[in-house]
This record gives C-alpha cells, sequence and structure tokens, in this order.
C-alpha cells in the first residue's frame, strides 16, 4: 500500500529545477542578509507544489491533524484577550504547517529519498560551519577589546544583529538562546552523520576527512555554545553526545566524540562557568522561569479551554517576576500553548507530533539493516530532540530559522516509515 501511495506522485519535468533551488535555500537561509532571499524561493517552491498537488497537500493535513490543530487555533485566537496579536501569532504557526506538507509532497515524489535528505542535511552541517566560526570570533572580540576599533565597526554594523556590549555570543541571531537552539540541532545533525559507516557518495573518496570534519564541527559548535552562555543549550548538547556514546561498538567516532563532548562540557563548566557565568546553586534556587511557570499554570486555570490567546502572555505580565519589567512567553513550550491556546489544542498539536515521532521509531527500526539510510534518519531525529529538550526551558519558535529547521526534521521524520519500505538507491 505504501508503495501505491508513493507512485501515485510521480516526479514532473521541473523536479531538478526545485530540488536545486530547494537544496540552495537550505545552504543559505540560516545566513541574515540571504534569510529573505532564501524565504522567497521556499515560496516559490511551495506555490509550484499547492498548485500541481492541492489534493495530495490536503490530504497530507488532514491525515497529519494538522488541520484540527489550524482551526483550533483559529478559534482560540477569535476569543483571544487580544484578538489582533493573537492572529499576529498564528504567523508561527499555520505557514510552517503549509511548509512541512509541500516538503511531505516533494519527498514522496522524490525516486532516492536518503539521498535526497542526505544532501540536504550535508548543506545544513557546513552552512553551520561558519556560523559556529563567527560566534567564536565575536566572542574573542568581546573580551579583548572594551571600545570596537573603528576601522571594523562600519562591517559589524552590518553583518552583527546582536549586541556589541553584551558579553554573551549573539552569532548572525538577534539573541543567545535563539543562536543556542538552532546549535544544537545542527549539533543533533552532525552527530547523526557521523554514524555513516560505508562508502558513500558523501565521503567516497576521503571517509577519514569527511569524519574529521564533523568531528571538529561538532566540537566548534560547543565552544559556540559556550560563548552563547546558553545553560539549556549546554544541557541539550551533554544529551545529544551521550547518545552518541550508544553505538560504542560499531561507531569508533560517534564514542570518542561522545566522550570528548561530555568532558569538555563538564571540565569547562566547572572551570570557567558557561559563557562568562559563574556555575552557582542560585541557577537553580533563584532561576526566575519558577515564577514565570507559576503564572503559566495560574493563566491555564483561569481560561483552561481556550488560553489568553497566541502572544498574550506578555501582555497579561504585570511585574510579576520581581527585577523583571518585561517576560515574552511562558519558557516551556507546552505551558506556553496551555495558557495560550487552551489544553484542546495542546493535546491535539503535542498528539500529531507524537504521531509523526512514533513513524520515525517505527522507521529507524524498520533500516536497521541499511545503517547508512538509518543514520542519516538519526540525524534528522537528533535535530528535532534537540528543539524538542531546548523547548523545555524556552521558547524560540518565533525565529524563522529554527522554526524551519523543525518542521523541516519534521517532514523527513514523516515520510521516514513509507519510503523506508522502499529500496534506498543512493546510499545503499
Amino acid at each position: 500500500m505504501a508503495h501505491t501511495k508513493h507512485n501515485l506522485l510521480l516526479p514532473t519535468k521541473g523536479e531538478p529545477l526545485f530540488r536545486a533551488l530547494l537544496l540552495l535555500c537550505l545552504s543559505i537561509f540560516p545566513y541574515t542578509h540571504l534569510t529573505l532571499l532564501s524565504l522567497v524561493g521556499l515560496l516559490l517552491f511551495c506555490l509550484w507544489q499547492t498548485y500541481r498537488y492541492p489534493a495530495q497537500l490536503f490530504a497530507v493535513l488532514q491525515r497529519s491533524g494538522l488541520i484540527v490543530v489550524s482551526l483550533l487555533l483559529i478559534v482560540s485566537s477569535l476569543f483571544a484577550f487580544d484578538r489582533s496579536e493573537a492572529s499576529l501569532q498564528l504567523a508561527h504557526f499555520l505557514p510552517f504547517f503549509w511548509i512541512w506538507a509541500n516538503l511531505v509532497i516533494h519527498l514522496q515524489k522524490t525516486q532516492t529519498f536518503f539521498q535526497e535528505i542526505g544532501r540536504w542535511s550535508l548543506a545544513l552541517v557546513f552552512s553551520g560551519f561558519p556560523i559556529s566560526l563567527f560566534g567564536i570570533a565575536e566572542c574573542i572580540i568581546k573580551h579583548r577589546y572594551e571600545v570596537f576599533p573603528p576601522s571594523i565597526t562600519p562591517m559589524i554594523d552590518w553583518l552583527y544583529t546582536g549586541d556589541l556590549w553584551h558579553p554573551r555570543t549573539y552569532s548572525i541571531f538577534d539573541y543567545p538562546n535563539t543562536l543556542a537552539n538552532y546549535l544544537v540541532m545542527i549539533l543533533g545533525l552532525n552527530i547523526g552523520l557521523l554514524f555513516l559507516n560505508r562508502e558513500t557518495e558523501f565521503f567516497s573518496r576521503s571517509r577519514r576527512s569527511f569524519k574529521i570534519f564533523l568531528s571538529i564541527n561538532a566540537l566548534l559548535v560547543l565552544v559556540c555554545l559556550h560563548c552563547s552562555g546558553s545553560r539549556n543549550g549546554y544541557l541539550v548538547a551533554a544529551v545529544l553526545f551521550g547518545i552518541s556514546l550508544m553505538r560504542l561498538r560499531t561507531h569508533r567516532w560517534g564514542r570518542l566524540l561522545g566522550i570528548a563532548g561530555l568532558v569538555s562540557i563538564i571540565a569547562t563548566t566547572l572551570t570557567f562557568g558557561i559563557g562568562g557565568r559563574t556555575l552557582t546553586w542560585s541557577w537553580i534556587t533563584d532561576d526566575p522561569r519558577v515564577g514565570v511557570w507559576s503564572l503559566a499554570l495560574r493563566f491555564i486555570r483561569e481560561r483552561p479551554l481556550l488560553g489568553y490567546g497566541l502572544g498574550n502572555y506578555k501582555l497579561l505580565y504585570n511585574g510579576e517576576i520581581p527585577d523583571y519589567d518585561f517576560i515574552a512567553h511562558a519558557h516551556n513550550l507546552w505551558l506556553m500553548l496551555l495558557s495560550e491556546t487552551g489544553i484542546p489544542v495542546t493535546l491535539t498539536f503535542t498528539a500529531a507530533i507524537g504521531v509523526i515521532c512514533y513513524r520515525a521509531v517505527r522507521a529507524l527500526r524498520q533500516l536497521r539493516d541499511r545503517p547508512n539510510d538509518q543514520a542519516i534518519l538519526v540525524a534528522y531525529c537528533l535535530a528535532f530532540l534537540g528543539s524538542v529538550l531546548f523547548s523545555l526551558l524556552d521558547v524560540t519558535i518565533f525565529e524563522v530559522r529554527v522554526n524551519l529547521l523543525g518542521w523541516l526534521s519534521l517532514a523527513v521524520m514523516y515520510c521516514s516509515l513509507e519510503l523506508s519500505q522502499q529500496k534506498a538507491r543512493g546510499l545503499d
């Protein structure tokens, strides 16, 4: 039955062009001044897909439950405390459902599924390399100069969207925690690719050089995470490095990287803190998140069915947390959804994503005899896991690059069960 569904969507003459366009968009979209150009390309791709396959697109959204989630979100917004704000915040959800469905349709038409998503993962990992280098250089410059030299200030103003006088690293993002979330997702992709253990198109000539690059890149991500000062990012990175230790016998590179990563995290945290922030018990006992979560729980009790509306947490906040005049959200994705959209939306949305994750787990089991295909799917699963774990202590879906990477991973995970049953032609 899975074969039948796949064959209903046959490639068209324009398919190679749009595959190349999509790969280009994924290669450049993390960079601030190219993000808009990338989104334009992605919009053209989605419009073409929607024009060609409207019925299939609707069917995918319906089967996944995202149609129901969309309707519930709209109803919640109609009864929001501030309807204009809630309606505006729908932009962080509804368009990404549409993009996700278009990516699913595209992957279902792809004859070499694992080869395609393998190229995507490589493009994303390579595009993350300069981001880490820029962040590390930013940290060095900030600690080297109290006042930036006039000769480099114009260039920094053009490239840089952060705060020159803040000690934490922003790299090419507008907030250190947003940078940290993106980095842990790239780290997940990076670790998954390290599980490749046979000759593939990725390193057919120099397998060792490819593995060395991935190892160096992963450690650079860790250094940049340290510079960002994100405790949450460091915790998630520790989990991802720990997962890389699970294949001790068959993946020497994964084992070495996992050990090196965990040792580095422990040593640097105990010695230097994180990003210049000293490790103390007050990080736990006096964390303002406790008060933020308590306020969210109060909002849930007050309006359990429809919530106060997306984005309304910040409007209802009235200085309840000492020393914080403004708090944008509940610093936990599920508490944010519960307090702003209500219990029905949160449960439906979580169930829809949970089913996609379940499909990916089943696909991983079916790929046991195809380790390279399994490794590429593991990469996307780890990327999404990194985002989920990060969302337990912060919410960064308002950043289009983080949000898009999450839905891209979910598209791969959704298609993996159906397409893993077919013989992979690119990576076996």
